[in-house]
């Protein structure tokens, strides 16, 4: 291969890191409050005086900003942030879900995944810092309630719902969302996270019928008879995979005859999102406690084993593959029959696979 296709290869693969200077220059804004420094024009001299952060560092942050078109280059070498496009990341407009996702990504997806070199070479997997991650996690993941939290509040008033627990509540936006319109439905939040759960606690404050309990949503029992409602949301990576059955043969073992399950979770080998999907899959199997997605195909093998029978399976964010779905307990007769059919099928194979063996 000749110098010029070396150099143009290079030039090639230069190109396509550019998109990344748009996260990164954002995440940097938005840890260190520059874009609300710059809600009215000035120089990078006098918001280098009011922050204390060194002038040639921010220089060079504004001016890859300008380029970006995140900051307005002004008159008197003044600079004012982009309102159109980074209203998410200030404060008087913006969401802390968006700067929670910047975080998410800078300081737990990328580092990992550019330590995949040493995490194949060593076998050593990283181990993710519940106590340390664990709230900007819940922070990203209460992005998801937006685009579920209608269809949980119409299965709430078709079912008739008396009593919702959250398992793996995270700060409690699900639960405050449907207290808003259901303050006398007994609400309970389980997180395993003790700083995760005072938050929670401190933001419901004004909700008599939510309560808060720091616990292992895998271990977690009632302490009054059954539930109508679990939600089960974004907790699958956190199980191993031969336990989720177990998790789910507990769940139905708590929750009412009539009951039902509301999970969300991304899933692997779907249609939708398989670059974000494979990539959030990349992070999980890099750490000892953390766990590969649930594939489409593994759902109905696991929820039958659970006893559960699923129905409503609905992509709500494609590009990332999270989809949404209802379980139901199956009734006594369709368990029974379901384990005849499969001592049924266990005789059935067990010739075929006496005659393969010799």
């Amino acid at each position: 291969m000749n110098e010029w296709t070396i150099a143009m290869q290079a030039r090639k693969w230069m190109k396509k890191n550019e998109s990344f200077l748009y996260s990164w220059h954002a995440y940097v804004g938005s840890e260190l409050g520059l874009f609300d420094e710059f809600k009215e024009p000035a120089t990078v001299e006098e918001a280098a005086s009011r922050t204390g952060y060194p002038e040639d560092l921010l220089e060079s942050w504004v001016q890859v900003g300008v380029e970006l078109k995140h900051l307005k280059q002004k008159e008197n070498d003044k600079f004012r942030t982009s309102k159109k496009r980074c209203s998410a990341l200030m404060s008087d407009y913006g969401s802390p879900g968006v700067a929670a996702l910047l975080k998410e990504m800078m300081e737990l997806h990328l580092p990992t995944l550019l330590a995949y070199p040493h995490i194949m070479r060593s076998k050593e997997r990283a181990s993710f810092d519940h106590e340390e991650y664990g709230g900007i996690v819940a922070e990203t993941s209460a992005l998801l309630e937006h685009f579920a939290i209608r269809k949980i509040k119409r299965k709430v008033r078709e079912q008739k719902i008396e009593t919702i627990v959250d398992l793996g509540c995270g700060h409690g936006g699900y639960l405050r969302k449907l207290a808003d319109h259901f303050p006398d439905i007994q609400m309970i939040g389980v997180d395993i996270n003790e700083k995760v759960i005072e938050s929670a606690r401190l933001q419901s404050k004004d909700y008599p019928n939510l309560t808060f309990e720091v616990g292992d949503f895998e271990e977690w029992e009632p302490k009054q008879g059954k539930v109508d409602m679990i939600l089960l949301h974004n907790v699958f990576h956190y199980i191993h995979p031969d336990e989720r059955s177990r998790l789910l043969e507990k769940i139905n073992h708590n929750l009412d005859e009539d009951g039902v399950v509301s999970v969300i979770t991304p899933l692997g080998g779907t249609e939708h999102g398989k670059a974000f999907s494979s990539a959030f899959n990349s992070f999980f199997v890099a750490h000892s406690n953390l766990f590969a997605l649930p594939k489409q195909s593994d759902l109905d093998s696991i929820f039958s084993k659970g006893d559960f029978d699923m129905f409503d399976l609905d992509p709500i964010i494609k590009e990332g593959s999270w989809f949404t779905f209802w379980l139901t307990p199956k009734s006594a007769e369709k368990v029974k029959t379901d384990a005849e059919q499969a001592e049924i099928q266990e005789h059935q194979e067990a010739p075929a696979k006496s005659a393969s063996s010799n």
